[in-house]
C-alpha cells in the first residue's frame, strides 16, 4: 500500500510540474514562483509523506533542465513546511515537517537521483483538521491547503472461514463483504489479500507471501458517513484471479505453495481525491488538454486524505484449499496440501 501511495506522489507531481514547464515556448515570461504539492494524509499510517516541488522556468530545453534536481527541488535551508492541527477551528498544535530523499521514481523526464519529500512520523488524529503551510523564506512565497481526515472504516467481521467452494464442490455464487462509510470518505476500494506460504522443492525456508485482488472503486452517496456499503465476491472469480497473475506470483516451477489465509482491506479517500481521480481518468475527446484540478491556495496539486483498514486474516475452507490444488484454474500453480 505504501509503495502504491508513493508512486502516486511521483505521477501527480510530474503531471503538475509539466503543466508549468513548457518546452515549446520561445519567449521566457517573467518567472512566477509556484509550489506543486501532493499529499494524502492517512490517520492509519505511522508516517505521512508530503511531496513539495517547484515549477521551474528557464532558457533552453525544459527536458534537460528537468533532469537537474535543483530545477524541481527546493533548498531545504530556504523553506519551512508545517502542519497545523485544528479542532473546531481552534489551533491545537503545530507539526514541523522534515525533508528527506527517497528512491523509486519511474523512468521518464524528471530527475530520479534526488526525489525530495517532506515527512512526519507524528500520529495524526482523525478528528482534527490539518492545514499545511509552506513558505520559501528566501523569496517570501507562501502556499497553504487544508483537509479533514477520515477515521478507520468499520468492516463487518463476518465469521468462520472464507469459502469459495461449497460442500457440493461447486463454486459459491457470492460472498458479501460489507462495511460502513466514514465521515469525509467518498471513494472506497476493496482489496482481497490472498496469503500463502512458498518453499523450494529442494528444501530451505518457507516464506510468507501474498497476492492482492483489487476491485473497482465504489462511491458513497454522501460524505457524512454511516452509509452501509458492500461488494460481492464470486467464488469462481477468486480462482480466475489467481490464474491471471500466474506470471507475477506463481511462475517459478521449482517452488511449492500452500494457501493460508484471506484478508479484507478497505481503502477510503476523500471527495477531493475522487474529483482529481475522475478528471485524470482516460477519456476520448476532441480537446487536447484536460482541466487542472487543485485545492492548493497559491499553488498547484492536491492536499487531501485517505485511510486504510484491515480485517484480521481468516483461514480458507477445506474445499477451497482442495480446489487450489486440483482446480481447473489453479491446478498448475504449484499448490499442495
Amino acid at each position: 500500500m505504501r509503495i502504491k501511495h508513493l508512486k502516486q506522489l511521483f505521477i501527480i507531481s510530474i503531471v503538475l510540474i509539466q503543466y508549468g514547464c513548457k518546452s515549446d515556448v520561445d519567449i521566457v515570461a517573467p518567472y512566477q514562483e509556484k509550489a506543486v504539492i501532493y499529499a494524502l494524509l492517512d490517520a492509519s499510517s505511522p508516517i505521512q509523506y508530503i511531496k513539495i516541488n517547484k515549477v521551474f522556468l528557464g532558457k533552453g530545453d525544459a527536458y534537460v533542465m528537468a533532469q537537474n534536481p535543483d530545477s524541481v527541488n527546493y533548498n531545504p535551508a530556504d523553506v519551512s513546511a508545517v502542519l497545523e492541527q485544528y479542532k473546531d477551528k481552534e489551533l491545537l498544535g503545530t507539526i514541523t515537517l522534515y525533508d528527506t530523499l527517497i528512491s523509486g521514481a519511474q523512468e521518464g523526464v524528471f530527475a530520479k537521483s534526488s526525489n525530495q519529500i517532506f515527512i512526519t512520523r507524528q500520529v495524526l488524529n482523525p478528528e482534527y483538521t490539518y492545514k499545511l503551510k509552506f513558505e520559501n523564506k528566501k523569496t517570501g512565497y507562501k502556499s497553504q491547503a487544508q483537509t479533514q481526515l477520515i477515521s478507520p472504516v468499520l468492516i463487518q467481521p463476518g465469521g468462520g472461514k472464507y469459502t469459495f467452494v461449497g460442500a457440493d464442490n461447486k463454486y459459491i455464487p457470492k460472498t458479501t463483504i460489507g462495511w460502513t462509510s466514514q465521515a469525509n470518505g467518498k471513494i472506497y476500494e476493496l482489496t482481497f489479500r490472498f496469503h500463502y506460504k512458498e518453499f523450494s522443492i529442494q528444501g530451505g525456508d518457507t516464506v510468507m507471501r501474498h497476492a492482492d485482488w483489487l476491485f473497482s472503486p465504489i462511491y458513497a452517496t454522501n460524505t457524512q458517513g454511516g452509509v452501509n456499503m458492500e461488494k460481492q465476491i464470486k467464488g469462481e472469480e477468486f480462482f480466475m484471479f489467481l490464474q491471471s497473475v500466474k506470471d507475477v506470483y506463481f511462475s517459478d516451477n521449482t517452488k511449492r505453495r500452500i494457501g493460508w489465509r484471506g484478508q479484507v482491506i478497505i481503502s477510503a479517500a476523500s471527495e477531493e481525491y475522487q474529483i482529481y481521480k475522475d478528471l485524470n481518468a482516460p477519456y476520448s475527446s476532441n480537446f487536447q488538454e484536460k482541466p487542472i484540478y487543485t485545492n492548493i491556495e497559491n499553488g498547484l496539486g492536491l492536499f487531501s486524505s485517505r485511510v486504510t483498514s484491515y480485517l484480521t486474516e481468516r483461514p480458507f475452507s477445506e474445499n477451497t484449499l482442495v480446489e487450489l490444488v486440483n482446480g481447473k484454474y489453479t491446478g498448475e500453480l504449484g499448490f499442495v496440501r
